[in-house]
């Protein structure tokens, strides 16, 4: 099923394209720090995964949705942040999305901004004391904001939009552990082009020339970075998605009240 939050980023990016942790090792026996990203000793295969993951890649690709969006609101708050950069034949296109979400206090705030060579526009909206706030904008012309009774959608706000290509179509990954900011996690990569048919702007894999993909999971199914690198062509037209995703501040982000809202 499609989120919410899906369906805004895609309607966003419509609208404007239709106009034109860092790593932490161990120290080594002699006191000596390992080099970053040095794998753990434990196989993979001994791994405790979160329902979905395992050795070899993905085993469920919505059960391991769901593992992601409970470890997520799990946290108690979390700060998001994911960017796609797309080369098209009018340009270069970027697309950032911003969550700031405290699932304990029943606040949030989500951005999602586009710019191209001709236009940018923003979709902002903030949750708090039950109530739903939405502003756009369109080349720094804000729309008016639009209010309404809204029950705290958790589910709807854990970002699993920039995550749900790792794990709903690609399923084959090449699994190692490892020691990251005092945690073990799995690492999974992946170049399978076959993977790659309904990543962003892509309608078939066999319209893919290169893909590359990895991104990193703790034992509760929480994805703490993702990236991937993506080629294919549109219309005899080569393009180029760059994507970057990254959690950080769990357990310890705070949500201001916007004072546009007070403007509805």
């Amino acid at each position: 099923m499609v989120s919410r939050s899906t369906l805004t980023v895609s309607v966003v990016v419509v609208v404007l394209l239709a106009g034109c942790s860092g790593l932490v090792g161990d120290s080594g026996g002699d006191g000596t720090p390992e080099p970053e990203g040095t794998p753990a000793p434990e196989d993979p295969s001994e791994f405790e995964y979160a329902d979905g993951f395992g050795s070899d890649g993905i085993t469920d690709g919505q059960q391991a949705v769901e593992s992601y969006d409970a470890a997520v609101q799990s946290q108690g708050s979390y700060t998001g942040d994911y960017q796609y950069t797309i080369d098209t034949q009018d340009g270069e296109t970027l697309v950032e999305g911003d969550y700031r979400v405290d699932f304990e206090n029943e606040q949030a705030l989500r951005t999602v901004a586009v710019e191209t060579d001709s236009a940018n526009g923003t979709s902002e909206t903030y949750y708090g004391d039950g109530e739903q706030y939405n502003r756009s904008s369109y080349n720094g012309q804000y729309g008016d904001v639009a209010s309404s009774n809204e029950t705290f959608p958790a589910s709807e706000l854990t970002a699993s939009e920039a995550v749900e290509p790792f794990l709903l179509n690609a399923s084959q990954y090449d699994a190692s552990v490892e020691q990251r900011d005092g945690e073990t996690v799995v690492v999974y990569e992946s170049s399978d082009i076959e993977g790659a048919g309904s990543f962003l702007g892509v309608d078939s894999a066999e319209n893919v020339s290169t893909f590359d993909a990895s991104f990193v999971v703790d034992s509760e199914g929480l994805i703490h970075t993702a990236e991937y690198e993506i080629t294919y062509t549109v219309d005899g037209t080569e393009r180029t998605v760059d994507m970057s995703f990254e959690l950080s501040s769990l357990g310890e982000t705070t949500v201001e009240r916007p004072s546009w809202v007070d403007s509805s």
